[in-house]
């Protein structure tokens, strides 16, 4: 179904068009008319990647007012990026003449800027996490009395990662709302929530089996943060030909990419919104006469992009969403033609990939880059090969300049010419591995993965190249749980749930591991109170451990 058919007013419809987009999701085609024709409580259950957040901010824009100046929308989202994402399309889909004042908010940040910015552009629409919304709401600077819609997305993420108390009591204290909620799945726990605080909802469910195409040979490899460029070097390095787009979150982090690309020998274009029109175009031009074999770019420069052979998209970092990541490998793998796609992922982000194998019902393959010694063979081998393709392509019928160059020529020796082509073709790039190390990084094993060292035991320390593992004097007896740990980090030093890794809850203290990089990060828990209790926190390696038998926690999804 086309958007124009689904009643939505003319300036909501420019807006789609200039994105690019005509024909409505399933879940937007049937979810829209629904929320436009009237007041309901709605559940849209959808999974992640099907257009959910059109599906809500469209109809909403038609119901607020927009000269008021006080939030009349609350937007409740499981992560930082996620929230900012949302608050992204909020600006994309409303022009200058009927713009939607809105803000993002979440923890881990300084929540100063934030009350300024409550104050200071009376955004109609805030979207964040559910624990930085309660603390604007506990500080009064964010009032629920003109609150007249209360969103859920992505529901049961929020339920998982231990916000769903905190999701209660904003919506218990909204007293003038309707509440829309869109979740994947409908476990009892949000089954009791829709009984407790909806009001005769009407519920529209969408199944979709399969997000990405058997076509498009989905991978993965485990870096540290500061190894991720060198990684993906390392990676060209060891294939024998690529031509792809490598996708970053941020415009600076692109034009950053091509840039360090291009110093290693790869031509590389960036391609971002701070662009003029004229330097899109002609990137793109270079691009599709394949004078540049890779171009580094966000998802929003992205989507202008249609070249039907690239051979791989390459996610130096993936995107907040998981509708992103579909859009970004469906780039390759075009016209009957095989492509890859690889994600380069931190240890502390490997939960993605087995959220996006969950959500895809796709595996995603591991893969080890090789060794510093494998690399340089494989670095001889194209180079050889480059030069007998580049000597077959000169004859002297369409280079006629090669017979004087031939006799110019006639008195170098063999292994002359062998060293001119070694210098031109291959010592830049090789000279790199001469005192190299190989990477490694760990990451938790997964069930049917081999590889011993793959996973890291709590009991032996933290994995080299992972994290650290540390100690902290709260336990069990202190009513501490995963999820409340995870929150006590990001209030406290500001960590995000992706960058704490397994979390062991004993009788009377805790461990968790971070990126040994972050630890910096832990002198401001020290001194706050876990109730009553100061806390301490160290590295375990420095404190003996604790002689009390192991006690399992499972751990839920991070909180951010």
């Amino acid at each position: 179904m086309k958007f124009s058919e689904l009643g939505l007013r003319a300036s909501s419809l420019a807006a789609i068009e200039k994105l690019g987009f005509s024909e409505a999701t399933e879940i937007q085609a049937q979810a829209i008319p629904l929320l436009l024709a009237g007041d309901i409580d709605f559940i849209g259950q959808a999974q992640t990647g099907t257009g959910k957040t059109a599906a809500f901010l469209l109809p909403l824009f038609e119901k607020l007012d927009t000269k008021a100046r006080h939030v009349q929308a609350l937007v409740l989202a499981p992560t930082r990026e996620l929230a900012n994402q949302i608050e992204g399309e909020i600006k994309k889909f409303t022009s200058a003449g009927d713009r939607v004042r809105s803000l993002s908010v979440y923890g881990g940040t300084p929540i100063g800027a934030q009350l300024r910015a409550l104050r200071s552009d009376a955004p109609q629409v805030v979207v964040g996490t559910p624990g930085r919304v309660l603390d604007l709401i506990d500080r009064g600077a964010l009032k629920l009395e003109d609150v007249r819609y209360v969103i859920l997305d992505e529901a049961d993420e929020m339920l998982d990662m231990g916000f769903f108390d905190d999701v209660q009591t904003i919506i218990a204290n909204s007293p003038h709302k309707k509440v829309w909620m869109f979740s994947a799945t409908m476990p009892a726990p949000i089954q009791g929530l829709v009984k407790k605080h909806f009001r005769d909802p009407q519920m529209v469910k969408v199944t979709k089996q399969q997000l990405t195409t058997n076509s498009v040979e989905q991978t993965y490899l485990v870096a540290r943060p500061s190894d991720m460029v060198e990684a993906l070097c390392r990676y060209l390095d060891s294939i024998d030909d690529i031509y792809g787009l490598v996708f970053t979150r941020t415009k600076i982090g692109a034009q950053q990419l091509a840039d360090a690309l291009n110093n290693r020998g790869y031509a590389t274009e960036s391609l971002h919104g701070d662009m003029e029109q004229d330097a899109r175009d002609f990137t793109m031009k270079r691009f599709k006469e394949k004078k540049c074999k890779l171009v580094a770019c966000t998802d929003v420069a992205a989507r202008g992009i249609d070249v039907s052979d690239l051979t791989h998209v390459i996610n130096v970092e993936l995107p907040a969403d998981l509708e992103s990541y579909v859009h970004r490998i469906g780039r390759t793998g075009r016209g009957g033609a095989k492509g890859v796609a690889l994600s380069i992922v931190t240890p502390m982000e490997f939960r993605k990939i087995a959220l996006i194998e969950r959500i895809t019902k796709a595996a995603i393959k591991r893969v080890e880059l090789p060794g510093v010694d494998e690399i340089r063979g494989r670095l001889i081998s194209k180079a050889v090969k480059g030069v007998i393709e580049l000597a077959a392509e000169i004859r002297e019928d369409n280079h006629p300049e090669f017979a004087e160059f031939k006799a110019s020529t006639e008195a170098m020796s063999k292994e002359e010419m062998q060293k001119a082509l070694y210098a031109k073709t291959l010592a830049p790039t090789i000279k790199k591995y001469r005192e190299a190390r190989d990477l490694t990084a760990m990451a938790p094993s997964r069930r049917g993965e081999a590889g011993a060292g793959a996973g890291r035991d709590m009991n032996r320390g933290p994995a080299r190249g992972a994290g650290q593992r540390f100690i902290i004097n709260v336990g069990k007896m202190d009513g501490a749980n995963p999820g409340d740990l995870l929150k006590f980090l990001s209030r406290t030093a500001g960590l995000r749930g992706s960058e704490v890794g397994r979390i062991d809850i004993r009788d009377k203290v805790s461990f968790f591991e971070i990126d040994a990089n972050q630890g910096a990060r832990l002198h401001k828990v020290k001194g706050t109170s876990w109730g009553q209790r100061k806390v301490m926190v160290d590295i375990a390696d420095r404190l003996p451990s604790s002689p009390e038998p192991r006690a399992q926690v499972r751990r839920p999804r991070p909180t951010t």
